[in-house]
């Protein structure tokens, strides 16, 4: 059952559709009158289509605007489109509702773009695939209208969530899955940078300078060793000098009575 929308609250604007002459035959003759039908709504989800009949035009409009606040509906929206697309019929009449990226604007004609407009949808595609009767096909928009559905409502007439309705719980498995399988890499990558250490390469940088020093040491003690003879020479020539300087030791007297006595 559907919720009885109190049109008092609403700032509502009429928009005029469709005004016929219909006659009905009695005894007496004919009678003559007029059919009105008007299109309310406030712009922002609202809206309601009535039919109004009487001898005079204002009467039949002031009828049908009546009639038209009784039936008001509200209309789903994702924005300013429509949640799906989806057929409304209405007798011979049948309106094909589409929804509309944004700034597509309303793309519709004769009683179809009224009842859009005062609806408040800004951007929706529509077209008449049935009857050209304007009440007929105003009619059939708002057929059409009503059996739109949001996702809160989907989900709660399923019993599922907005995730399962919308498939992306499939698309979390695979997350999953793809996040499993990626865990142990970036331990293997991890590794790999410490078997190629590049600072394992310093201590060859390093050892250079250690052989250059050894070399150098080595050419030192070569050339100390070369320089050891000389040095040798020539301690023993002061020596003998030393020894050429030193006076000739006195000789005792028992040293000439022992060299005597040989």
């Amino acid at each position: 059952m559907l919720k009885t929308i109190d049109a008092s609250k609403l700032e509502l604007k009429e928009s005029i559709v469709n005004i016929r002459r219909v006659a009905k035959t009695v005894k007496g003759g004919r009678n003559m009158r007029f059919s009105v039908t008007v299109v309310v709504g406030d712009g922002e989800g609202h809206v309601g289509v009535g039919l109004g009949k009487a001898r005079e035009i204002p009467e039949a409009v002031r009828k049908a605007i009546e009639d038209a606040k009784k039936k008001l509906i509200l209309v789903p929206m994702v924005g300013t489109t429509i949640p799906h697309k989806n057929l409304g019929v209405f007798g011979a009449g049948r309106v094909l509702l589409m929804p509309g990226a944004e700034g597509t604007g309303v793309i519709a004609g004769s009683s179809v773009r009224t009842v859009l407009e005062l609806a408040g949808v800004k951007d929706i595609r529509a077209k008449s695939i049935g009857s050209n009767n304007a009440g007929n096909m105003a009619y059939a928009t708002i057929e059409g209208l009503k059996g739109l559905k949001t996702l809160a409502e989907v989900s709660r007439l399923r019993g599922k969530t907005k995730e399962e309705i919308l498939g992306k719980s499939g698309m979390t498995e695979r997350l999953e899955k793809i996040e499993k399988t990626d865990e142990p890499q970036p331990a293997e990558e991890a590794s790999e940078p410490v078997e190629i250490a590049e600072p394992a390469a310093e201590p060859t940088e390093t050892a250079e300078p250690a052989e250059a020093v050894e070399e150098v040491e080595e050419v030192e003690e070569v050339e100390a060793a070369a320089e050891e003879p000389a040095v040798i020479e020539n301690d023993i020539e002061t020596i003998q000098e030393a020894e050429a300087e030193e006076p000739d030791e006195p000789v005792t007297a028992e040293e000439e009575k022992a060299n005597g006595d040989d």
